[in-house]
């Protein structure tokens, strides 16, 4: 048999599949599980889009809120009136806790606990205003709001004779927020003065020598300052 004829009767080699044509294969082949992660992706695709109107809807709500509530407390902090001022109060109690109840991560909440922890403070209900302050610090710990409610825990334990506490709110406040120069003098300036109180004049004068070494310009340097000068002067120094 010649070369013609045994290629002629030779098996025709098969044709080499497109990437397309192999992928339709493939799909035949798994429709079932493609169709079902096609489905969980759907699903979740459609999940995360509800999720984020739903909260941005809910911040929009807030923030609404959060303006007419800005308003109220500007006119309760502004009455004179005893009797208008105990009504606008009990007002803006009711709104903070609703707001507080919809979203008490949100910004609008944490600011709406800030006002009442300052109705709280001019109440003179210390007790009341930590709590709060605590409250804010825990919920937001990442925000910048966070160091200003640990300042007003650690006010708020100072008048309630709390100083264990108030130390301890202040060292938090230093070592979380220790980058950050807002308040963080007036907590190294706060535990001067309360060792000072305790007559723990070594650890006074490392507090104060803080402020000055490292904010020269700040209105609490002068003051760490004066202290130091008083304290260097009497012998308590050493």
């Amino acid at each position: 048999m010649d070369i013609s004829a045994r290629a002629s009767k030779a098996k025709p080699e098969e044709k080499k599949k497109t990437p397309y044509l192999e992928f339709a294969d493939f799909l035949r082949k798994y429709r079932l599980p493609v169709l079902i992660c096609f489905g969980f992706i759907l699903i979740s695709v459609l999940a995360i889009v509800a999720i984020t109107i739903s909260t941005n809807s809910s911040v929009m709500a807030s923030t609404a809120r959060l303006e007419t509530l800005d308003a109220d407390f500007a006119a309760y902090s502004s009455e004179q009136d005893s009797a208008k001022k105990a009504g606008l109060e009990k007002s803006l109690l009711v709104s903070i806790d609703s707001l507080v109840k919809k979203g008490p991560r949100l910004y609008a909440a944490q600011k709406a606990l800030i006002y009442k922890a300052k109705i709280e403070e001019n109440k003179k209900d210390w007790a009341g205003a930590e709590k709060d302050w605590l409250a804010i610090a825990a919920a937001a710990p990442e925000s910048y709001i966070a160091p200003v409610a640990l300042q007003g825990a650690a006010v708020a334990a100072e008048e309630l004779d709390a100083t264990d506490r108030a130390i301890a709110d202040y060292k938090v406040l230093i070592e979380k927020y220790g980058n950050a120069s807002i308040g963080i003098p007036h907590a190294y300036f706060s535990l001067g003065r309360l060792a000072e109180q305790s007559t723990d004049y070594p650890n006074a004068l490392v507090a104060y020598q803080k402020i000055v070494a490292s904010w020269p310009d700040d209105d609490w340097t002068k003051l760490a300052t004066d202290r130091i000068i008083f304290m260097k002067s009497h012998g308590f120094s050493k």
